[in-house]
């Protein structure tokens, strides 16, 4: 037995650990992960198990870094490292040089977590949602310059409705396309107004479930919430879902999609336009045809100024001639009853003055009624003409009045008559106003 060697305590370790080193070197390690600790320093401290047995594992800061997913106890992932042994206190460690996921499932399981926290801090809520333009002038496109993704997109604008657009090129799949797409997502949000896109599209063709990964990066969910500019997510095909659907102003099943939806198709923007020029041609003569038929109800309480004096002189003749049969018959009838008695000269022109100052009161208030009731029809006949250019409604509108109408011609009477974004016309007395409907608010009722 004296031909056996003879180690220290360090000797042994040390040889322990170059053997280790050496008939390992580089290894990839299946576990789940239990007992994790993040240290103040960056450091990762956990261990991996399985069924049977347990290995101890740090992951040092600047490997840690490299991390784009949540670590916590019970995931399973595959560790690549280094294994070693610590002398201190004769165990061996994994030190973990890169950490992934293992299996789709696990990753499913590890999305899932991230949108449940995401979605509890309100990320995901529509009150958040930004409305896109109707017609952008600039569109901004967020993916590789080199896939088919953005010619499909390009083609599919251009035949829509051309307008500009500006390519922000980044990698769609890998471990460095999530920090891509969030400078881009930067880039245009700090270009000046003029330059800036009213609507940016993240595009990327489909892929298998890794290549989807980087838009299930928590950093690029975060940045697309931040964005100032609205943002149409178009990853994949319409099966796929990845985290930024969810925080997106509008998803979009494919990138021809989301050029649909970022872009009006101009063939029926000029069928619209010809259908409301046609429109326009009509409502002048619908127009006119109302209000003059309103004359003419307006006509059945008017009497024509000439008929009206016509009928006037009518009766003042008709008078006329009955006061002078009058007279006459007076006179007739005193005559003879002067022929038939006998009265004394003094008398006679007593009673005929007499006479004729009756006769001279009688037509003084002949004259006086006549004047008096000539008078009164002028004044009505004035009040009436009055009236007719009162219920002129251009007269109206002179004084600061509108005409408000829907864009069938029907009078808009109460603010029930308009709904929000209704097209309406304002008529004023020298032209026409088109506008629409922002917001109604009722009066009060003690206004």
């Amino acid at each position: 037995m004296t031909n056996i060697p003879e180690f220290t305590v360090m000797e042994f370790s040390r040889s322990i650990k170059r053997v280790v080193e050496d008939s390992f070197g580089y290894v990839r390690i299946k576990g789940e992960i239990t007992g994790f600790k993040r240290a103040t320093s960056g450091h990762l401290y956990f261990t991996l198990k399985d069924e049977a047995a347990t290995l101890s594992s740090v992951c040092f800061r600047n490997a840690a870094q490299l991390v784009n997913f949540e670590i916590a106890d019970g995931l399973q992932v595959c560790a690549s490292g280094r294994v070693t042994t610590y002398e201190g206190r004769s165990n061996y460690q994994i030190i973990v040089e890169k950490l992934e996921i293992a299996g789709v499932g696990a990753i499913l399981e590890m999305i899932e977590k991230r949108r449940q926290k995401l979605l509890a801090e309100g990320l995901f809520d529509e009150i958040h949602k930004k409305k896109l333009p109707f017609f952008p002038k600039i569109i901004g496109v967020i993916t590789s310059q080199t896939g088919a993704v953005i010619e499909d997109i390009k083609h599919r604008i251009e035949a829509r409705c051309g307008t500009h657009l500006i390519l922000y090129s980044t990698l769609v799949q890998g471990e460095k396309a999530a920090a891509e797409i969030i400078q881009g997502i930067k880039f245009f949000n700090r270009l000046a107004a003029d330059k800036k896109p009213q609507v940016l599209i993240i595009a990327r063709g489909g892929g298998s479930f890794e290549d989807l990964m980087p838009f299930n990066d928590e950093a690029l969910v975060r940045e697309v919430f931040k964005s100032e500019i609205p943002i149409i997510s178009a990853v994949g095909h319409e099966t796929d879902t990845t985290l930024i659907d969810y925080v997106a102003d509008l998803r979009a099943p494919t990138p021809t999609a989301a050029a649909e939806l970022a872009t009006p198709l101009l063939a029926d923007l000029k069928s619209q336009l010809n259908f409301l020029e046609e429109k326009l041609k009509f409502l002048p003569q619908n127009f006119l045809a109302q209000n003059f038929q309103h004359l003419k109800n307006l006509q059945r309480y008017l009497v024509d100024p000439k008929q009206a004096l016509a009928q006037i002189g009518d009766r003042f003749f008709t008078l006329g001639k009955k006061f002078d049969f009058l007279v006459q018959n007076f006179f007739e009838k005193k005559i003879q009853k002067l022929s038939s008695t006998q009265i004394s000269t003094q008398l006679l022109f007593s009673k005929i003055n007499m006479v004729n100052q009756k006769v001279d009161f009688a037509f003084d208030r002949l004259k006086s009624i006549t004047e008096r009731r000539l008078k009164e029809n002028s004044s009505k006949l004035e009040n009436l003409l009055k009236l007719l250019k009162t219920n002129n409604y251009h007269e109206v509108l002179k004084r600061g009045f509108a005409l408000v109408k829907k864009q069938n011609g029907n009078l808009i009477s109460s603010i029930h008559d308009a709904k929000v974004n209704e097209e309406i016309t304002i008529e004023m007395h020298d032209g026409q106003i088109f506008t629409k409907v922002l917001s109604s608010e009722k009066l009060s009722q003690n206004v």
